[in-house]
């Protein structure tokens, strides 16, 4: 699932200033690389600012690592 609609599925389920932080380098398949992602999850009862919902991105590129097979 690519990293925007992993955003979005988190939002839809009511967590807010979503973000992705960073790829890990972890690669369970020649196609596939962990990521990590942060959200803020409301408590009850507290109102969600929807303008305010995504965090800003990270003023630092993400990395990008070729995928290559058999690499780990």
């Amino acid at each position: 699932m690519p990293g925007k609609d992993f955003l979005a599925l988190m939002l839809k389920v009511g967590f807010h200033r979503v973000a992705l932080v960073r790829y890990t380098s972890f690669k369970s398949s020649p196609y596939t690389e962990g990521a990590l992602f942060y959200g803020e999850k409301l408590l009850p009862g507290q109102l969600r600012d929807d303008a305010a919902s995504q965090a800003e991105p990270s003023a630092e590129p993400l990395k990008e690592v070729a995928c290559e097979p058999g690499s780990t």
